[in-house]
């Protein structure tokens, strides 16, 4: 909770407010500080530049700001006031805002939903879907973004997630808006709109602080900058009059030489011929050759193709034309193949296509390589080690750690890590986009020498980037990509950035400024979205059809309402388990839930309880289950999938001691009619699971928590970081998930009249999990939704009963359910990737 403490802001003098500000500030991680005193004020109406080295703390200092990163000493003031943040949703609520570098977005949620994850508008208690969508149309357009509030943000490029994270800051019209990296992925034309973005941001009175290692962006755009140097702060000053050269001298500590070191190579034969390159929307008639010893570069805006030529180069896209490498006609056949051929491919996305989380910076700097690294199969850490000592010192990879996290480095670092990677194994042919992405300007000169010696070494290079003044500077020959082919060729010195940004935005002959909108980017979707969804449907109609055929009769009249009645209980655990599993836990423990309260429900009857209060107690037993599994999971950090498989053994146990082993008959008419009774034709049990799950999907969809939910369980990083409790939402999930399986239980010692000696919670929970998976493969982005399982669970029903009216023994029935389950497994695998949102390990 914020908490306000009126101490006044000191040094708050002359001129503009002080909208915000570090005093003192000291981040400490484990027993290593990272800052050591660094203050940093802000003031409205300006723009505050903070620059520094990779590794220099520049992020760190950010996320104290933003209440990421807890303060070992000082302290944060918001409006002069003194204020105590305990997450990023007090510092939202204050008015500040923040684009992270890697711009964290959910990718399986909307635009809308993305902007205001964290700050929903609601009325009457409900999403207010129409104004989130009004002020996300709004903003998009004052960003000049080319998405759509409803578009999925898995499926936009690079700079439309950019324009989306922007758009999402600008759209809470916060007091303070921090960009750490903004136009790290845009080139010139790209980046117009977002500086015109922040000059009026400035004249709104909003503090902006600017994040930035293309120092151009610097000198033009900022009022004061702050350089940090290793957790200091080494100097403040006017940005006027400051020049890109003094910048650097600041951030170093020292002069740079040279920006772009000059390492002779000379170019030999043609390496490589690419004829008539075909890829998907954007690749369309592509044309080129490279020499060994050379580097080349590809200038395009946004949407051109040239980032998408590479991937088909490297075999992770399908083509078709003709490329020659070395002379012979090559067919790549997929990465693994390219890298043998000799081809290196240094992505656009680091974060998802390049590093390896969870693993060490020696293990992602020799995964290329593992032969090399290996004696008779088996991976030599001496090897790993001494290369990985080497690369590091090289690259000047901060922390200068091996055995450090990759994903605790900074941006810059991993890239350099990336890059690192490959000047490990070696090649023939490299393809580079944005090489210094990120990278600070001591490092790049590192990372261009390195990409020099390369080409001295006999290498070819092809580099992408949208820094044309970085492909001016280090490339031998620039081609401009436009629409998917190459319409332009440059050697180096014959054209400045002004005319090769024309040049690429297609600007008449000798136009020299820089377009003012950047040119259409063609639109990225999936291809027939629907037609997956529409497959899966028609399958499942198939397969009911053909039960029908050998059965005509069990769907029909009276056949139909006993299918529904017995889908009721299944219906209902499925869609607990998906609350679960769509947050991101695993909860397997649903089957047995169901089974003790089951066993719970029968004996109070027994004992004469009122069936109302039978009712409660099994929702109640199963709440307080479901608040165990969320507060070992979250407390102790136990993985949902090893708290909950525990909770299913001990459950079984437990209900074996209340049951006896023996069934429990159940007489009470009025308890009986909650699972056999009727309202007119219809089943009271059928009725009673429709309004549950209808309830469950209108949570899920319809209100905040619900957004939530779906928000942890997609990205719990990003919610976090956009003010979101993950840990009160998993511990939501899972109790919400226990409480319907405690009233699913109720419902199934009803129906069954009374509690069963066979432990069946195996059974259950294989039937959930084939309905939750099955219902995901029906989805737009395979996502788990209560409404989509509850359609699994009637199918799964339904070929049960065609089966066995058909003549299979029920013996089999569980076999079925995971033949189902395995199907709807592989169709996400083989299609996604992923299994939605769960992670089970």
């Amino acid at each position: 909770m914020t908490e306000l403490l009126e101490t006044p802001a000191p040094g708050a003098g002359d001129g503009a407010a002080v909208a915000a500000a570090v005093r003192g500030a000291v981040v400490r991680f484990a027993s290593t500080t990272v800052l050591h005193g660094v203050d940093l004020e802000l003031r409205a109406g300006e723009v505050h530049a903070l620059v520094g080295q990779n590794g220099a703390g520049k992020s760190t200092l950010v996320k104290a700001l933003m209440g990421v990163n807890p303060l070992a000493a000082g302290f944060v003031e918001v409006g002069g006031s003194r204020v105590e943040l305990s997450g990023p949703e007090d510092a939202r609520r204050l008015g500040l805002e923040i684009v992270y570098q890697d711009q964290p977005l959910a990718l399986h949620l909307t635009v809308a939903e993305n902007m205001f994850l964290g700050r929903e508008p609601t009325r009457s208690g409900l999403l207010d879907r129409t104004a989130m969508r009004r002020r996300a149309h709004e903003v998009l357009q004052r960003v000049r973004a080319d998405c759509l509030p409803d578009d999925i943000v898995g499926d936009l490029t690079p700079t439309q997630r950019v324009q989306v994270s922007i758009a999402a800051a600008l759209a809470a019209d916060p007091r303070v808006l921090v960009l750490d990296e903004p136009t790290a992925a845009l080139g010139s034309a790209e980046s117009a709109p977002v500086f015109d973005l922040i000059r009026a941001a400035r004249s709104d009175g909003v503090a902006v602080l600017y994040i930035s290692h293309r120092l151009h962006e610097i000198t033009s755009l900022a009022d004061q900058v702050t350089v940090l140097r290793d957790g200091r702060r080494t100097s403040v000053s006017p940005a006027a009059g400051m020049s890109v050269e003094d910048l650097i001298a600041a951030m170093v500590g020292r002069d740079l030489d040279a920006l772009f070191p000059d390492v002779p190579h000379t170019p030999g034969d043609v390496l490589l011929e690419v004829d008539g390159l075909r890829s998907g929307e954007l690749v369309r008639d592509l044309t080129l050759r490279l020499r060994a010893g050379e580097v080349v570069g590809l200038a395009g805006l946004v949407g051109s193709g040239a980032s998408e030529a590479l991937l088909a180069l490297f075999g992770d896209r399908r083509s078709s034309g003709s490329v020659r490498l070395g002379g012979r006609e090559t067919r790549t056949g997929g990465p693994r193949a390219a890298v043998r051929h000799g081809v290196a491919l240094v992505p656009e996305e680091r974060r998802t296509e390049a590093l390896f989380p969870g693993l060490a910076v020696r293990s992602n700097l020799t995964a290329s390589s593992l032969s090399h690294h290996a004696r008779g199969g088996v991976l030599s850490r001496r090897r790993e080690t001494t290369t990985a000592d080497d690369l590091v010192q090289r690259l000047g990879i901060v922390p200068a750690s091996p055995v450090a996290d990759v994903s605790t480095l900074s941006g810059g670092n991993q890239q350099k890590v990336v890059v690192g990677r490959w000047l490990s194994r070696g090649g023939r042919l490299y393809l580079v986009d944005e090489p210094t992405a990120g990278v600070d300007v001591a490092a790049k000169a590192e990372i261009y020498r390195h990409l020099g010696e390369l080409a001295a070494g006999g290498a070819a290079v092809l580099v992408v980037s949208s820094d044309f003044e970085e492909l001016l500077g280090l490339c031998d020959r620039v081609l401009v990509v436009r629409d998917g082919s190459v319409t332009d060729e440059f050697a180096r010195g014959t054209i400045d950035e002004d005319g090769l940004t024309a040049r690429a935005a297609a600007a008449p002959a000798g136009s020299r400024a820089t377009p003012e909108v950047p040119v259409a980017v063609p639109r990225r979707r999936t291809r027939r979205p629907w037609a997956r969804q529409i497959g899966v449907g028609l399958a499942m109609i198939a397969v009911v059809a053909a039960l029908v055929a050998g059965s005509p009769g069990f769907l029909l009249s009276a056949g139909a309402w006993d299918v529904l009645r017995q889908a009721g209980t299944p219906v209902m655990l499925a869609a607990a388990l998906t609350v679960a599993l769509g947050a991101g836990a695993f909860d397997l423990s649903v089957g047995a839930v169901a089974q003790l309260t089951a066993s719970v429900s029968a004996a109070l009857v027994v004992a004469g309880v009122p069936t109302p209060l039978v009712v409660l107690a099994g929702v109640v037993v199963g709440a307080g289950l479901g608040a165990v599994n969320g507060a070992v999971t979250t407390l102790l950090r136990v993985p949902s999938f090893v708290a909950t498989l525990g909770m299913l053994f001990l459950l079984v146990g437990i209900t074996l001691g209340v049951n006896g082993g023996l069934a429990v008959s159940v007489e009470r008419t009025s308890f009986l009619l909650l699972g056999q009774g009727y309202v007119g034709p219809v089943p009271g049990i059928v009725l009673t699971s429709a309004v549950v799950v209808l309830a469950v999907l209108a949570l899920w969809r319809r209100t905040r928590p619900g957004l939530r939910l779906r928000a942890a369980g997609d990205d719990e990083r990003t919610s976090r970081l956009r003010g979101v409790r993950t840990g009160r939402v998993t511990v939501t999930a899972l109790v919400l998930s226990a409480a319907l399986s405690g009233l699913a239980g109720v419902l199934l010692a009803s129906y069954a009249s009374g509690s069963t000696a066979r432990d069946a919670s195996l059974d259950l929970l294989v039937s959930a999990l084939a309905a939750a998976f099955l219902g995901s493969a029906l989805t737009r982005t395979f996502l788990f939704d209560p409404g989509a399982s509850a359609v699994g669970s009637l199918f799964v029903t339904v070929v049960a009963a065609g089966l066995i009216a058909n003549g299979l023994s029920d013996q089999w029935l569980g076999a079925v359910q995971g033949v189902v389950l395995l199907l709807a497994v592989l169709v996400a695998v083989a299609r996604h990737r992923n299994l939605g949102q769960v992670v089970i390990f």
